[in-house]
């Protein structure tokens, strides 16, 4: 089956697939509590939270194994301790005013009163929440391009996708139409205005159709002036999740100094070589490389294959084998090389080679439905020529579909390492793999403990909440995905303070408390050269023959179960000891109410919905 085939098949479950992953963008925390501080937030000043905030990283640094070991503490006891309180290391901002009694721009802020839960976090149904503070006085007026005394212009882009696609996933109700997204959008909108600070501005939303193909990069370009220089928008966030925002067009916007909660998992250079104005939900490349080589190399190298699938192929003989490693990765895309794939690849060889890991073969292909079949079959037989016993993939969410299906042509089992990267770690995708190859996955994954019930989950109620009047059904099936977006981009007006530029966003990002670090709340926190959010990883397996629901809530068989009911591991704190894949006990696939506790009520210490912000007149 070539891939333009498959694509016509299983379009629908492929886009839905892709979706899916983006549900994972969250933003985990609690704090503990304390009593009102003043702090008078200064021109070009972000919210410093007093205590220990987030790990500042300089470059280089190892912004994930600075903090050591399991990080499943309840962060924001910042706000009481009086420890450290970090700027981002990496330059590129101001640095925020913490000092009670600084000299304000007209407006004052207050930490530890207003609508506050008895945690130190603004009321609000996320763990994740950012600390309670309260606003009065003038907030500066027009500070900052898109910024005015009442408004903060947001620009919610939407691009291109395939019409037939789009009509296939809408028809099968596996997609949002766009009055939908709009509907599902604003009501998490109206929730956020009245759950974050936003210091008398509403934050509004804009529509805006892309000009071109995400891979048109002078269409992009030119969406990237247009936003700035005509529609003047302080920020943008991705409208359409099947279609994204172009890489070129997030490099763009950065440059013109315009906020974008956008782009997934690049590497921590890519990061650095533009302004730090880019944010969004994953761990960067860099990250998920680290943690591989770890793994691998506490764990894996120098003992047998013993998982892979030798009862399938009795004359294969690797689970007496000592593991051989290969490598598949995708370096781009319908004949154009991405420098972002390569990067990727380079992370995890060099961090393999820390524990003396080499690779026995390594495959890169590009995205190309004109070639696909030939890159597949390649790719196997290279793998099986080498005698590699353990696939590294790295790779986009619709080959492994392929390449699974391909190595079972071949009469090849292989253990597969589960790397988090291209939804491999998700329920949703897992399904679609050749069963008799997936059931040999096992690995890690930033993913949390999800929930059994969608409409438990902070999207659905974040939203029927800010749109009472919406009907079930009203929120889309992606919910949770527009949800990402729009908290992450909630959490930098409220950590900027009242003078809100490009700048104090920036900062205020980067001094949101170190948060989380449970089964069901993963740990967060970004600096300059990692500002992506989630920072920790738990060990994962593939449950072939087990049932449950997936991350839509659709019931199937084949889970992705958490190893030690979802236990979370940083950067240089994984166990020398062999992995826990494949034993049920103590294994977990979701719950709606994980270890070390979820989402809170919806009303708080009784604070209300005041119209259209918190402090809007």
């Amino acid at each position: 089956m070539t891939l333009k085939e498959f694509f016509e098949r299983y379009g629908v479950t492929l886009a839905i697939v892709t979706l899916a992953a983006l549900v994972v963008a969250v933003l985990p925390g609690n704090a503990s509590g304390s009593g009102p501080r003043s702090v008078k937030a200064g021109a070009s000043s972000a919210i410093s939270v007093p205590g220990e905030g987030s790990a500042a990283a300089g470059d280089g640094a190892d912004a994930t194994g600075a903090l050591g070991g399991d990080a499943s503490s309840a962060p924001g006891a910042a706000l009481a301790t009086g420890g450290r309180s970090a700027t981002g290391g990496g330059g590129g901002g101001t640095t925020a005013t913490t000092a009670a009694g600084a000299k304000a721009a007209g407006g004052g802020v207050q930490l530890g009163v207003g609508p506050c839960r008895s945690d130190g976090r603004m009321a609000g149904i996320a763990p994740y929440m950012p600390p309670c503070l309260s606003f009065s006085g003038d907030n500066g007026g027009a500070t900052a391009r898109g910024v005015s005394k009442d408004k903060v212009l947001v620009i919610r882009y939407l691009g291109q996708t395939n019409p037939g696609t789009q009509a296939i996933l809408t028809g099968a109700q596996l997609s949002d139409s766009r009055a939908t997204q709009h509907t599902s959008y604003d009501g998490l909108r109206r929730y956020a205005n009245n759950h974050y600070e936003t210091y008398g501005r509403e934050v509004v939303f804009e529509d805006m159709d892309a000009s071109g193909a995400p891979d048109n990069d002078e269409a992009s370009r030119a969406d990237a002036l247009k936003i700035a220089d005509e529609k003047k928008a302080f920020a943008v966030v991705e409208g359409d999740p099947g279609a994204g925002v172009p890489k070129v067009l997030a490099q763009e916007l950065a440059q013109r100094g315009v906020i974008c909660i956008c782009a997934t998992s690049l590497s921590s250079q890519f990061y650095k070589e533009n302004p730090p104005y880019i944010f969004s939900s994953l761990p960067t490349s860099t990250e998920y490389a680290r943690v591989i080589g770890e793994y691998v190399g506490k764990r894996l190298a120098n003992h047998p294959a013993k998982w892979a699938g030798d009862e399938q192929s009795p004359l294969q003989h690797f689970q007496t084998q000592t593991r051989k490693f290969g490598l598949i990765y995708v370096e781009g895309a319908n004949g154009k090389v991405d420098p972002e794939g390569k990067r990727a690849r380079d992370a995890v060889v060099a961090e393999l080679a820390k524990y003396g890991v080499t690779l026995s073969a390594e495959y890169a292909y590009l995205y190309d439905p004109g070639r696909n079949q030939q890159d597949v079959t390649n790719m196997i037989a290279t793998m099986k020529a080498a005698g590699v016993t353990t696939i590294i993939p790295l790779v986009d969410p619709l080959y492994p579909i392929l390449i699974t299906k391909e190595a079972t042509n071949q009469q090849y089992w292989p253990e597969w390492l589960i790397t988090g990267t291209g939804l491999s770690d998700t329920t949703t995708a897992g399904r679609l793999y050749d069963q008799s190859q997936w059931r040999h996955a096992f690995g890690i994954s930033p993913l949390w403990v999800t929930w059994k019930d969608v409409k438990q989950s902070d999207g659905y109620r974040e939203m029927h909440h800010g749109a009472p009047e919406a009907k079930p059904g009203d929120e889309g099936v992606l919910v949770n995905i527009y949800r990402s977006y729009v908290q992450a981009l909630f959490i930098g007006i409220h950590m900027a303070g009242p003078d809100l530029t490009p700048d104090t966003f920036m900062q205020g990002m980067f001094n949101y408390p170190k948060t989380g670090g449970t089964p069901g709340v993963p740990l967060v926190y970004m600096n300059r050269d990692y500002p992506t959010m989630i920072k920790d990883f738990t060990e994962v397996w593939y449950g072939a023959d087990v049932q449950g629901n997936d991350e839509r809530g659709q019931q199937g068989s084949g889970m992705v179960m958490k190893v030690d009911q979802g236990k979370r591991y940083l950067s240089g704190s994984w166990p020398t000891t062999e992995p826990k894949a494949f034993v049920p006990d103590n294994a977990i696939a979701t719950s709606d109410n994980p270890p070390g506790g979820g989402s809170f009520p919806h009303e708080q210490d009784g604070h209300t919905h005041p119209g259209r912000c918190i402090h809007c007149t």
